[in-house]
């Protein structure tokens, strides 16, 4: 959820289900959300996915998808692959500033 929280700009998001799969590889997770407070789980529609390269903390982001529309360190589009650096760069300085 950090990273979706740093991708949409916002302190707080709200999410609905959430699914993890720590045991296929790469660990992933899923939930919906919606930038809305007022929203009802039930009434998200939005997706969001994010694929690790291990499932145990800490974690490297390889991969996350807003939607359908997907970043990663191999995108041929210039912003998308720049969206997904500036990603990796902000969950670093996460984890260096516990």
């Amino acid at each position: 959820m950090a990273v979706a929280k740093n991708f949409f700009l916002v302190d707080t998001l709200n999410v609905g289900v959430v699914q993890s799969f720590p045991e296929i590889a790469p660990p992933g997770a899923r939930f919906k959300y919606s930038e809305r407070a007022d929203t009802k789980k039930s009434d998200m529609t939005d997706t969001f996915d994010c694929e690790f390269d291990n499932a145990n903390a800490p974690t490297k982001i390889l991969r996350f998808c807003v939607s359908r529309i997907c970043y990663a360190a191999d995108e041929d589009d210039p912003e998308r692959k720049r969206r997904f650096q500036e990603m990796q760069v902000l969950l670093q300085r996460a984890k260096t500033a516990k």
